[in-house]
């Protein structure tokens, strides 16, 4: 790609972008005319030393690995607010940063959940903390640890929730993606920075502890991390040694209550022939390590080792009621005022069916990554680096399933206000005396991944400055594999099930247990559930009952696959400075070109005999890269990008191995299958932003964005013929394209010229509005599933003397999880959603301070719907979190 020559401006962004640029400006404008020029006199932001960043480091320009950002700054205030605005005003990519200013003083215990407070991102807290992160409403983001791909086993991506947040040093969140980042994200990059012995300037120790009440679980956990490091000089140059640890236990409780889909009922009236309800719980238990190694022979060299591991064991149980209502049966049913929505049913002498059920789940995995890497700067002109990565991940799932039956002589079932209940009078629900064995489901699964990568990048600085600034190229070589199997799935009646020789469920010792308690009012307080401990610690007497032996249910060898990913990258790029009407522009152009082979194995079911099924693919893609920055005053700079990002399919989407069904007298013949052919997810994604950066810890942004995209997967059946036979056979295919446009607004300022108390207090606020969506392979355009219109943060910042705060505010608009939602006419739309954070700290001496901290303060339910609010779907509540922690420093 040419670089855009002097005194022409950059493609002409569409009508959308020049309608919402203008509307950027004026917001602007209006948000930052107050209280600004009182602070004009402070200095210019200082420069960020920007140790551990990735091969995208200076190319001629003040600092390459980062890019614009909005900023989210913690506990010790200005100094993280001065050096993440330096950070972003001076990258060329468009970023969102969090930089910490201290260690262990994240109010936040996993990575997941500090994500929340950026502008654009999205999170969704359950099983006890955040998890589900999304950028600007799109799943696609890749996520990096120290600039390097890592995952969890099979995943493409790194579970942000196994990162403590005592480990960072800071966190980027880039909404455009450089050439010489790994590729592999159309919704962004998430690159996570820990901490390593040269950003201190000597010895450094800290101690956190912390304990944490959750409300829902009625439990108390203890939360311990500690990191120490040391720098030496010594004859042969100067080391530097880290090591840190954290442990964090963790017991939950999620509640929800839920209804069926919709369905045609007796009387002309539309319902559910469902109401139930849904308890999980769990105990999680988390340790993660790292440690790093520096050494710096000389001013012109530097080496460095590191390791990070995490575990994760964690047991968790999830209780159900499957509560049948007693439609044909002469009911007394409601409806909702002015609609034919069932309202309330109940029903004396019913003699009901009804479930109950305990899902039992034990979780381990482990993820370990080893790099070591060198810089050398070799003359004023040239820098080179290189980095050799190793990273293994397992997971391994044991999941016992009982369902339970028994019937209940009344029912008495309502909606009401987006909530369903059902209570049944009289019946003995909680104590299970009506209750018999009926099905077991004996799963588990277990996943491997791993991975070895090298890079190597080359950075050139000429001595006379021109229109060329500096020039990087790099390679870099990768091989993952990922393998996956399970059990065969399905069910064992129990033989005695629905017969005179049903086992009841209070005629086994140590089986029956109460549900996990509501706090919220569904009706039934508690119902008999299988216990958790017998179903997991009982496993083979389950066995031996429902199928007469101890023997564990068989792999499926057609669950299985693997895939061994082989890539090749290159990239190239040069940065640039011009005038453009005396207006100073700089930035960079490049492309990266990748190479992917995979190498797909799995097995086929082919006339009732398993074959195995293997394939071997080769493409090569090339991403073009455009990042511009004009200089319109020393406080005010627009920038303009455009990018080609690409995002692989998940690994089990490529399994090569097929499934046939024969027909039936009453079925059609259909298989199954993956695609080993499917292309990855393309998007060209344009930001086009204003910055105005009117004080060192004060700044107000605005970002048009627009992303275009091609190859989305969607599942779909088409007829193949095998041996003269046609089947209707299931696969992924590449049939969708999208768009999606909106805009980022941020303004942060601390309000220094107040007088007295009142100075401490700082503001950040931020807001995105997004539209678009995907076009479906039958023309229907659907916004983009999990995907909301409008999201804000308000985050109120206080800090003076000893004292320290900070509230923090997030809303989302309402948005569709899951459009036809089980086959049905009918999407799955979630209510707007909210959280309200706060933490407050004191300083007991110059060591040691105290933090209170609380999460889901204003105990936020979650709801969501079928299509019309009326048609209740889910109500979900999750635990309020109070924390006490002490924190120390040398």
């Amino acid at each position: 790609m040419k670089p855009i020559p002097s005194g022409r401006v950059a493609p002409n962004p569409n009508p959308f972008i020049l309608k919402a640029t203008v509307a950027a400006l004026a917001a602007v404008g209006a948000l930052s005319s107050a209280s600004v020029w009182a602070q004009a006199a402070d200095a210019a932001p200082a420069a960020v030393e920007t140790s551990g960043a990735s091969g995208a480091e200076a190319t001629g320009t003040a600092v390459a690995d980062a890019a614009p950002a909005s900023v989210v700054t913690v506990t010790g205030i200005r100094s993280a607010a001065r050096n993440a605005q330096a950070f972003k005003q001076n990258n060329e990519q468009v970023v969102d940063s969090i930089v910490a200013d201290d260690i262990g003083k994240f109010p936040d215990k996993n990575v997941a959940e500090i994500l929340g407070r950026i502008t654009g991102v999205q999170i969704i807290r359950e099983a006890g903390e955040a998890g589900n992160v999304v950028i600007r409403g799109l799943p696609g983001a890749v996520t990096l640890l120290n600039g390097r791909e890592m995952f969890s086993a099979v995943s493409r991506s790194l579970f942000l929730a196994d990162i403590p947040t005592t480990m960072l040093s800071r966190l980027d969140v880039y909404k455009s993606q450089g050439v010489d980042m790994v590729e592999g994200g159309t919704a962004g990059v998430i690159d996570v920075r820990t901490n390593r012995p040269f950003d201190f300037k000597g010895y450094t120790a800290s101690l956190v502890g912390r304990a944490e009440n959750r409300d829902k679980s009625s439990a108390t956990d203890p939360q311990l991390s500690g990191m120490a490091s040391n720098r030496w000089k010594t004859a042969y140059g100067e080391f530097g040694a880290l090591v840190g640890y954290s442990y964090q236990r963790g017991r939950y409780q999620d509640e929800g209550a839920w209804v069926g889909v919709p369905l045609s009922i007796e009387r002309g009236l539309t319902g559910p022939d469902t109401i139930g309800r849904v308890m999980t719980g769990g105990d999680r238990k988390r340790w993660a390590g790292n440690g790093v190694l520096q050494w710096r022979p000389n001013s012109d060299v530097e080496v460095f080792a590191e390791v990070i591991n995490t575990r994760i064991e964690h047991d968790a149980q999830t209780n159900f009621l499957v509560g049948q209502l007693p439609l044909n049966k002469g009911a007394t049913m409601t409806t909702v005022p002015g609609t034919n929505y069932l309202q309330s049913i109940s029903k004396e002498g019913a003699d009901q069916w009804t479930l109950t059920s305990t899902q039992g789940r034990r979780h381990y995995s482990r993820t370990t990554q080893a790099a070591t890497g060198a810089t050398w700067d070799v003359n004023e002109q040239w820098r080179l680096k290189t980095e050799l990565a190793r990273t293994i991940s397992k997971f391994r799932n044991q999941n016992p399933i009982v369902d339970i039956v028994g019937y209940m002589p009344n029912v008495s079932g309502s909606i009401d206000n987006g909530v369903g209940s059902i209570d049944y009078p009289g019946g003995d629900i909680a104590g299970g005396s009506r209750f018999f064995l009926e099905k077991f489901f004996d799963q588990h699964s277990h996943d491997e991944g791993s991975s070895t990568d090298w890079r190597a990048d080359a950075i050139y600085t000429p001595a006379d400055k021109g229109f060329f600034r500096g020039f990087a190229g790099g390679v870099r070589i990768a091989k993952r594999r990922a393998a996956s199997i399970h059990g065969i799935e399905g069910s064992v009646n129990h033989p005695g099930a629905y017969s005179p020789n049903q086992v009841m469920i209070n005629s086994i010792p140590g089986f029956t247990c109460p549900s996990l308690s509501p706090a919220g009012n569904y009706g039934a307080a508690t119902f008999a559930v299988p216990c958790a401990s017998y179903l997991l610690n009982n496993t083979s007497d389950l066995r031996q009952a429902f199928t007469g032996s101890t023997t564990p249910n068989p792999e499926d060898p057609l669950s299985y696959y693997a895939d061994i990913e082989k890539t090749q990258a290159l990239y190239g790029k040069a940065d640039i400075a011009f005038d453009a009407w005396s207006v100073p522009v700089d930035g960079s152009v490049g492309v990266r070109a990748v190479r992917t082979e995979q190498d797909l194995r799995g097995n086929s079911l082919i006339n009732n005999a398993v074959v195995a099924a293997s394939t071997k693919t080769t493409s090569t893609d090339y991403l073009p890269n455009l990042a511009l920055r004009a200089k319109l005053r020393e406080d005010l700079q627009a920038r303009f990008t455009w990018v080609k990002a690409t995002q692989r399919p998940a690994f089990a989407d490529f399994n090569p191995g097929l499934v046939l069904h024969a027909a039936g007298n009453t079925t059609l013949a259909t298989g199954t299958s993956g695609n080993p052919n499917l292309k990855p997810i393309e998007s060209k994604n344009m930001d086009v932003a204003l910055e105005w950066y009117f004080a060192p810890t004060g700044s107000v942004t605005g970002t048009v964005f627009s992303h275009e995209f091609k190859n989305y997967i969607r599942r779909k059946s088409t007829p193949e013929t095998y041996d003269g036979i046609t089947y209707d056979v299931s696969r992924p295919y590449n049939t969708s394209e999208g768009k999606l446009e909106g805009i980022e607004i941020a303004y942060k300022q601390f309000y220094d010229w107040l007088p007295g108390w009142l100075g401490g207090f700082g503001l950040e606020a931020n807001g995105t509005y997004m539209h678009g969506g995907l076009t479906e392979p039958d023309g229907k355009v659907n916004s983009f599933a999990g995907m909301s219109k409008w999201a804000y943060n308000l985050i109120g910042l206080y800090e003076r003397g000893d004292w320290s705060a900070r509230v923090a505010y997030n809303w989302r608009s309402r948005f569709v999880s899951e459009y036809a939602y089980r086959a049905t006419q009918y999407d799955l739309v979630v209510d707007p959603m909210k959280s309200l954070d706060a933490s407050i700290t004191y300083k007991l001496t110059k060591n040691l301070s105290l933090t209170v901290d609380g999460t889901n303060l204003t105990d936020f339910k979650y709801k969501d719907y079928h299509s019309e609010p009326a048609l209740a779907r889910d109500i979900r509540r999750y635990d309020r979190t109070i924390g006490v922690a002490l924190r120390w420093k040398n």
